[in-house]
C-alpha cells in the first residue's frame, strides 16, 4: 500500500510542476533558421530574417527593402537568453551612419514579436520560422 502511495504522489507532483521548472533542466530553444519577419508601419513590409545561434551569442542578417525598390542586407550580432532577442547592426553604404537595433522576445507557440529602431523610427514587428520543405 506505501508503494501505491509513494506512486500516486510521485504522479501528482508531476502533473502540477511549473512550466518554469521543466524548462530549467529542458534544452534551452534555438531560434536559429530563417524567419519571415513583418515590420509593422503605415502597412505590413514582409522582410526575410535569417539567425544562427550558437549558445546565447545570435548573429545573422536582415534583408531591408530600399526606396529604389531592391534590398540591402545588414549583418547583426546580439544575444538571445530568457527567450528575449537583442540584436544590431549597422548599414552600410547609408547616406549617414545608421544602425538597426531588434529587440523581441519567443512566444510559447514558437512565433516572436518585438520592435525594431532604425531610420524610420521604431516600428512593431512579429516573426515566423520559415518551415524546411521536404
Amino acid at each position: 500500500m506505501k508503494h501505491i502511495i509513494a506512486a500516486v504522489a510521485a504522479v501528482l507532483a508531476l502533473a502540477v510542476s511549473s512550466p518554469a521548472q521543466e524548462r530549467k533542466g529542458a534544452e534551452p530553444p534555438n531560434i536559429s533558421g530563417t524567419w519571415n519577419m513583418g515590420l509593422q508601419g503605415g502597412h505590413v513590409v514582409p522582410v526575410a530574417l535569417t539567425l544562427e545561434q550558437k549558445g546565447s551569442t545570435v548573429t545573422g542578417a536582415i534583408f531591408l527593402p530600399t526606396q529604389r525598390g531592391d534590398r540591402i542586407e545588414v549583418q547583426l550580432k546580439g544575444q538571445f537568453v530568457d527567450l528575449a532577442l537583442t540584436l544590431s547592426g549597422s548599414v552600410e553604404g547609408a547616406a549617414e551612419p545608421t544602425t538597426i537595433e531588434i529587440a523581441g522576445t519567443l512566444n510559447e507557440d514558437g512565433s516572436m514579436e518585438g520592435s525594431l529602431n532604425g531610420s524610420h523610427g521604431k516600428m512593431s514587428w512579429t516573426a515566423e520560422r520559415l518551415k524546411e520543405r521536404k
